[in-house]
């Protein structure tokens, strides 16, 4: 399928002020997208409420910029804006959103490959070129809620709803964007989609979980049993996937899934307890597990993908994910909308747990920056 041109079908109904106000931000040149959220902003009761102007917002939450160091993005469900997370690991902020507040409701988004994948409020999906760029629907739509699953390039991404048996697979997010329909063997658990296109399903199988492959262009190919999903990644630039076992607490790294699997459980010194997700670094050498039912002294586990060795790592918040970041061995390891987000520099020979400090009371009322990073 082709690139869609920026626009989403239009029955013949009125529209509402901020649906017609979101054509116009999908339109808009980037000089002229902060007059677009700034109306948006009225509309909403958002904001100041104040129109017609291109003055600096007064607060002091920074904007994203094309040109300073990001380590990522931040989707914040509490006003469903996309929120760039400014700096370095260490010393890194969350600054004003990309899009405007309560436009879309979902949101997957890489620093790296300056790109993101959104779902509005109708179900539909937007491709958007990161720091400025107009969202340009991919002709896609989903149940609200959908999952949004980027490969670790951002070269794809992975799209459903979770318990479904299929998926779309959109290939082509850097270049020209198409879609594809791909079934799964069983109910969708959790998923992951390489830079290739291949996809990897972990799936319901009777009382237990599967784990599966499907190349491009191909039908799903089983590749493992689990008892329960516990989070699952591809390796960045090929078809090498990393996945979990929550009730095993094993982790199991498959190298070369569409040609020649080879698989090799990855020593955890039975630091491995419930884990529910699985991140892989953008160098491929580094992963960070997640363990839900261990004390904060190893809530986290750092694998050494070269050596297939694991150190446990304690952080004093609660993770849930292991999201990359454009630092390489660095994760980002919470969701908060309040108060700050936890870091992991999975690098150092003791790996450092870091903060990212909350967003400023007045910076949650403003909608969105021009520039995105």
């Amino acid at each position: 399928m082709q690139f869609q041109a920026p626009f989403h079908s239009v029955a013949f109904r009125t529209k509402s002020a901020s649906e017609a106000l979101l054509a116009s931000f999908r339109s808009a040149s980037p000089a002229s997208a902060i007059f677009v959220v700034a109306a948006l902003a009225a509309t909403t009761g958002c904001g100041s409420g104040v129109l017609g102007t291109s003055a600096p917002q007064t607060t002091t939450t920074p904007v994203a910029s094309a040109k300073g160091p990001q380590l990522g993005y931040l989707w914040v469900g509490s006003d469903k804006t996309l929120r760039p997370i400014l700096g370095v690991a260490g010393a890194s902020q969350v600054g004003q959103s990309v899009v405007p507040a309560g436009v879309y409701i979902g949101a997957a988004a890489s620093a790296t490959a300056s790109v993101a994948v959104l779902q509005d409020t109708t179900g539909a999906f937007d491709l958007m070129t990161l720091p400025s760029g107009s969202p340009a629907s991919l002709s896609l739509t989903l149940p609200p809620g959908a999952r949004i699953r980027l490969s670790p390039g951002a070269a794809a991404a992975l799209l459903y709803t979770p318990g479904a048996a299929s998926a779309s697979l959109v290939t082509g997010l850097l270049g020209t964007p198409a879609v594809h329909a791909i079934a799964a063997p069983g109910a969708i658990a959790d998923s992951a989609v390489s830079d290739t296109g291949t996809v990897g399903f972990e799936y319901a199988q009777g009382s237990s979980f599967a784990v599966s492959v499907t190349p491009p262009g191909g039908i799903a190919a089983p590749i493992a049993s689990v008892k329960s999903a516990g989070g699952i990644s591809f390796l960045p630039g090929r078809d090498d996937l990393l996945f979990a076992d929550a009730s095993a607490n094993s982790l199991t790294l498959v190298r070369s899934t569409t040609s020649a699997p080879s698989a090799a459980l990855v020593q955890t010194a039975q630091l491995l307890q419930t884990p529910t997700a699985v991140g892989v670094s953008g160098s491929g050498r580094w992963a960070m597990v997640v363990n839900s039912a261990a004390s904060p002294a190893q809530n986290l586990v750092r694998v050494d993908l070269t050596t297939l060795t694991s150190t446990a790592v304690g952080c004093s918040c609660t993770p849930t994910l292991a999201a990359t970041l454009a630092d390489d061995g660095a994760f980002r390891v919470t969701d908060a909308a309040a108060g700050p987000n936890w870091i992991v520099d999975a690098v150092p020979a003791t790996p450092r747990v870091l903060f990212i400090p909350a967003l400023p009371a007045s910076a949650k009322t403003s909608l969105v920056a021009s520039v995105a990073p």
